[in-house]
């Protein structure tokens, strides 16, 4: 598993998820699609709940990234095969986590950079599905702002930081 260094636990997960997907589906990528499908895979961070609540199944958005995009041969992906969108989304993501005040990027913090790319492929499949993105946004900005009143709680994925982040 890839470590991607100030990232949660369960974010690192979600992105080596989203690694897999695309591997699976045998595409040559990793794009925003198939970072918001590592997000509801990941099953149990903070983007996962917001997704979940909202009706967004991980077979539903496989789904439709197959349809869209086809599938293939089985392949072998790395970090680097990450597209230039995927990877400022996760900068975003970073950015996002430090104006909040918080030392680690969570699943919360991907899927709010994710919903910022308005003409990416994540989010244009969602729209695909009837979801209303602005409608989304405010639910995790909700749920965040929420978490984050809780005096010793930094963030649902802040306790699952890993160590081993290199």
């Amino acid at each position: 598993m890839y470590q991607f260094k100030g990232f949660t636990q369960k974010a690192n997960k979600a992105i080596n998820i989203a690694l897999q997907e695309a591997s699976n589906m045998g595409h040559t990528y990793v794009g925003t699609e198939h970072l918001l499908l590592g997000l509801i895979e990941e099953g149990t961070g903070v983007a996962y709940t917001v997704l979940t609540d909202n009706k967004i199944t991980s077979d539903e958005y496989r789904e439709k990234i197959e349809t869209s995009t086809g599938i293939g041969s089985k392949t072998v992906l790395t970090p680097e095969d990450l597209t230039p969108r995927t990877k400022r989304v996760m900068q975003m993501a970073m950015v996002i986590s430090s104006r909040m005040g918080n030392s680690y990027v969570g699943t919360e913090h991907l899927l709010l950079a994710l919903l910022s790319e308005s003409d990416s492929y994540a989010v244009k499949f969602l729209v695909e599905l009837d979801v209303n993105i602005q409608t989304l946004a405010e639910e995790l900005q909700k749920n965040m702002q929420k978490m984050s009143s809780h005096q010793d709680f930094n963030s649902a994925d802040a306790k699952e930081t890993s160590d081993s982040n290199n």
